[in-house]
């Protein structure tokens, strides 16, 4: 159950092989085709396609339907009922998270304001992976007396270097779903090449999904559903502007100056400064 800690590591829990196939093909076709419902969170250079950070609408009919009977097969829906004292629930957001070979880390946040077991992330994986941080429920007043602004959603400081003793670190494989309330603190992290789903449930009255997940759903819906995303997806990775940009970011992801800069002038290292480079820890 989700109780002291607020989450579950649950190990080999489906067979990975089918799904993963079905995802890589998936993120093959949203590159060939420029699929508009993605973000990039570091656009490093990539020859003719850009370094995608998660895929939003994964399951539709202009990518790739199949991906979604694969997904229906691990039967989330048990998982979550058992380990929670929910009767039924929604999924209301799901994300082929990906990127292609370049290592990764988000600021540590919370995915909501508190940690009620109203809201919880599942994140299921389709291939090894190491380095996800979560601070576990029973560790989060040490961490607010000391990081006061860590007790909000959104804040500055989500760089800031916490101490080993303070977070759970995942080393997971292909089969493995890591469940965990989404009010709890957490940091993403990977060195080189992830791809695994998002996946946002929220305690509801009767188990669903939203219709804009499932593959029919119109283009004309996910324009509409797409504005409560806060993203902007009308971005053109490919123009000469942005494709500049990405290969300055390729430069500085071997060879960060400014980076390196930062952590010599961070005496005490209060702060996490390489991420997003050849040197992150």
């Amino acid at each position: 159950m989700l109780d002291q800690t607020g989450y579950l590591h649950i190990k080999n829990y489906f067979d990975p092989k089918s799904i993963s196939y079905q995802a890589d093909k998936t993120i093959k076709i949203c590159q060939k085709i420029k699929w508009k419902y993605i973000k990039v969170y570091h656009n490093i250079f990539i020859n003719k396609f850009v370094n995608i950070f998660s895929i939003i609408f994964p399951f539709n009919n202009e990518l790739n339907p199949s991906l979604y009977d694969e997904f229906v097969k691990i039967n989330l829906k048990d998982l979550i009922i058992k380990n929670t004292n929910w009767n039924s629930f929604k999924i209301s957001q799901i994300e082929l998270q990906h990127n292609e070979k370049y290592n990764y880390q988000s600021t540590w946040h919370r995915d909501c304001k508190i940690a009620n077991l109203e809201n919880i992330v599942a994140i299921i994986y389709l291939r090894e992976e190491s380095g996800f941080r979560l601070v576990p429920k029973n560790m989060e007043n040490d961490v607010i007396s000391k990081y006061p602004f860590s007790k909000e959603k959104s804040y500055k400081h989500g760089y800031t270097n916490l101490p080993k003793k303070f977070y759970h670190q995942f080393n997971v494989k292909a089969g493995d779903i890591v469940i965990f309330d989404a009010g709890l603190l957490h940091q993403g992290n990977s060195k080189g090449k992830r791809t695994h789903f998002f996946v946002r449930c929220i305690k509801n009255s009767v188990n669903a999904i939203e219709e804009s997940l499932k593959p029919d759903a119109l283009l004309k819906d996910l324009e509409l559903e797409s504005a409560n995303y806060n993203w902007n997806f009308n971005q053109n990775y490919f123009s000469f502007k942005n494709r500049v940009k990405s290969f300055i970011n390729l430069l500085l992801y071997y060879f960060p100056v400014f980076k390196i800069f930062k952590s010599l002038m961070d005496l005490k290292k209060k702060n996490i400064h390489f991420h997003y480079s050849i040197f992150q820890k």
